[in-house]
Protein backbone atom coordinates (compact mmCIF):
# COMPACT_ATOMS: atom_id res chain seq x y z
CA UNK A 1 0.00 0.00 0.00
CA UNK A 2 1.34 3.44 -0.91
CA UNK A 3 1.29 6.60 1.15
CA UNK A 4 -1.09 9.32 0.03
CA UNK A 5 -0.12 12.98 -0.10
CA UNK A 6 -2.95 15.11 1.32
CA UNK A 7 -3.25 18.83 1.97
CA UNK A 8 -3.36 19.90 5.63
CA UNK A 9 -3.91 23.63 5.81
CA UNK A 10 -1.23 25.30 3.70
CA UNK A 11 1.05 22.24 3.81
CA UNK A 12 1.01 18.80 2.28
CA UNK A 13 1.56 15.77 4.45
CA UNK A 14 1.63 12.05 3.95
CA UNK A 15 -1.35 10.06 5.13
CA UNK A 16 0.02 6.72 6.21
CA UNK A 17 -1.82 3.43 5.88
CA UNK A 18 -3.72 2.47 9.00
CA UNK A 19 -1.71 -0.74 9.23
CA UNK A 20 1.53 1.26 9.59
CA UNK A 21 0.15 3.32 12.45
CA UNK A 22 -1.41 0.27 14.10
CA UNK A 23 1.87 -1.64 13.92
CA UNK A 24 3.78 1.28 15.45
CA UNK A 25 1.23 1.67 18.24
CA UNK A 26 1.30 -2.05 18.96
CA UNK A 27 5.10 -2.05 19.17
CA UNK A 28 5.03 1.00 21.44
CA UNK A 29 2.53 -0.61 23.81
CA UNK A 30 4.63 -3.77 23.98
CA UNK A 31 7.93 -1.97 24.56
CA UNK A 32 6.60 0.62 26.99
CA UNK A 33 4.69 -2.01 28.99
CA UNK A 34 7.94 -3.90 29.44
CA UNK A 35 9.86 -0.75 30.29
CA UNK A 36 7.32 0.48 32.84
CA UNK A 37 6.04 -2.61 34.68
CA UNK A 38 4.37 -0.44 37.32
CA UNK A 39 1.65 0.39 34.77
CA UNK A 40 -0.92 -2.07 33.47
CA UNK A 41 -0.84 -2.80 29.75
CA UNK A 42 -4.33 -1.32 29.38
CA UNK A 43 -3.06 1.96 30.87
CA UNK A 44 -0.13 2.02 28.46
CA UNK A 45 -2.51 1.24 25.59
CA UNK A 46 -4.69 4.23 26.55
CA UNK A 47 -1.68 6.54 26.87
CA UNK A 48 -0.34 5.48 23.46
CA UNK A 49 -3.78 6.15 21.94
CA UNK A 50 -3.81 9.63 23.49
CA UNK A 51 -0.33 10.28 22.11
CA UNK A 52 -1.47 9.04 18.70
CA UNK A 53 -4.24 11.62 18.59
CA UNK A 54 -1.78 14.39 19.43
CA UNK A 55 0.78 13.12 16.93
CA UNK A 56 -1.83 13.01 14.16
CA UNK A 57 -2.14 16.79 14.39
CA UNK A 58 1.52 17.27 13.45
CA UNK A 59 3.28 17.26 10.09
CA UNK A 60 5.32 14.18 11.02
CA UNK A 61 3.06 11.93 13.12
CA UNK A 62 5.06 8.71 12.85
CA UNK A 63 8.20 10.49 13.97
CA UNK A 64 6.52 12.31 16.85
CA UNK A 65 4.37 9.44 18.16
CA UNK A 66 7.10 7.42 19.92
CA UNK A 67 8.38 10.45 21.83
CA UNK A 68 4.91 11.61 22.83
CA UNK A 69 3.92 8.11 23.93
CA UNK A 70 7.04 7.64 26.02
CA UNK A 71 6.59 11.03 27.67
CA UNK A 72 2.97 10.26 28.58
CA UNK A 73 3.90 6.83 29.96
CA UNK A 74 6.87 8.20 31.88
CA UNK A 75 4.69 10.85 33.52
CA UNK A 76 2.02 8.29 34.41
CA UNK A 77 4.66 6.01 35.94
CA UNK A 78 6.00 8.91 38.02
CA UNK A 79 2.48 9.70 39.25
CA UNK A 80 1.91 6.02 40.09
CA UNK A 81 5.12 6.02 42.13
CA UNK A 82 4.03 9.17 43.98
CA UNK A 83 6.71 11.36 42.41
CA UNK A 84 6.14 14.55 40.46
CA UNK A 85 7.00 14.10 36.77
CA UNK A 86 10.54 15.05 35.74
CA UNK A 87 10.98 18.80 35.50
CA UNK A 88 8.20 19.59 37.97
CA UNK A 89 10.11 19.11 41.20
CA UNK A 90 10.17 22.21 43.34
CA UNK A 91 7.48 24.03 41.40
CA UNK A 92 5.11 26.13 43.39
CA UNK A 93 1.81 27.79 42.78
CA UNK A 94 1.34 31.52 42.75
CA UNK A 95 -2.35 31.12 43.53
CA UNK A 96 -3.42 32.33 46.94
Amino acid sequence: MHDILVKKGQYYAYQFPISTVAELKSALVKNLSQGYPCLAACQVFQLVNEASVLAASTEIPLLVLPELAEEKVRQAAARAAGRPPFGQEGQFSLAA
